[in-house]
């Protein structure tokens, strides 16, 4: 594992609040989480960061060695943030414009409309499966409009500099299973349900979501069982079609008859919110009310892509996106 800026945020966190409890707050995870993070950086380096004192954690002569270091790292990321920003203000063109985030069929459907807009020279299209990094990206001048699912928790705030629209405030989660899968005869299904099949997802601790999930299950009085774990689409799509597993889905997957059908959770426990981030005094504010209808005017085409999809927008979702 190398170590990330996000790594780094979570070291001097500990450090600044002396708990892990209270640093779990402030970086919008559990404490569990938080621990795991910990013990796999303190792996990585060789050797312990922090211990536990009388008035909390305490880092040890090596920790404080790191956290040197990586506050200067903190500090010039800030720096490049400044920068980038006056560069911005200045009103320079993008070339290309970056899209990022993950969101997916969005970030084709978006940037294949972007391609062929007169104020777009071309577009550069990458992704990244944790929020907490697109954001930073946008911050950072890394990229110029990131589409980004937020689980709903607190303790993210806004970076300086960063500004953002939200389209769906509630978009819902949705189960993927293979076709012949039992849950699949049921008339409705609930998270109940779920819990009694084996389930795929990220890693616990990567990103947020896993977070989110947990608190929804211990809110619902269910536990998933996980014995399965991947960060890669395709290994989790072959695992759902191969009975092994359900997992999430977008609201926006696609069935595949003969392979994979995607199923609503009967009164949408799980979802996401769905924001639009971007840089102020940059060519994307100028143009955010069109890119806003865009996203939009996609949910709208994407209709038949499952059943629980289609009802979910006629019902809730075309309203929510126009106003939010």
């Amino acid at each position: 594992m190398e170590l990330e800026i996000r790594h780094l945020r979570a070291l001097a966190a500990i450090d600044d609040t002396g708990s892990l409890t209270q640093a779990a707050r402030r970086l919008g995870m559990s404490q569990p989480a938080l621990s795991g993070l910990l013990q796999r950086i303190e792996r990585n380096i060789g050797g312990r960061l922090f211990f536990r004192a009388e008035y909390g954690c305490l880092p040890t002569p090596l920790g404080a060695e790191v956290l040197n270091e990586a506050r200067v790292v903190l500090a010039g990321m800030s720096a490049i943030a400044d920068r980038v920003g006056e560069w911005s203000r200045r009103g320079l063109p993008s070339d290309p414009l970056r899209v990022g985030g993950y969101c997916g069929f969005l970030h084709i459907e978006v940037s294949r409309w972007l391609h062929d807009q007169p104020w777009c020279s071309g577009v550069s299209v990458q992704e990244d499966i944790d929020e907490r990094i697109s954001v930073d990206k946008v911050a950072i001048g890394a990229l110029d409009l990131a589409l980004v699912y937020r689980a709903p928790l607190s303790g993210l705030p806004l970076p300086q500099g960063v500004r953002s629209v939200v389209v769906h405030p509630e978009e819902p989660v949705f189960i993927a299973m293979a076709h012949d899968h039992p849950l699949t005869t049921l008339p409705t299904i609930t998270l109940a349900d779920v819990a009694e099949h084996p389930w795929v997802d990220e890693p616990p601790g990567t990103t947020r979501w896993g977070t989110y999930v947990n608190q929804v299950c211990r809110d619902h009085g269910v536990v998933l069982d996980q014995p399965h774990s991947t960060q890669c689409l395709a290994t989790m799509l072959e695992l759902v079609t191969a009975r092994f597993a359900i997992g999430p889905a977008l609201a926006t997957s696609r069935d595949h008859p003969g392979a994979i059908a995607i199923r609503a959770i009967d009164d949408h426990p799980l979802a996401q919110e769905l924001r639009l981030y971007y840089r102020p005094a940059s060519t994307v504010e100028a143009h955010i009310e069109e890119i806003h209808a865009q996203v939009v005017a996609a949910f709208q085409r994407r209709q038949g892509c499952n059943a629980a999809y289609d009802h979910w927008w006629r019902d809730r979702g075309r309203a929510l996106a126009l106003t939010g």
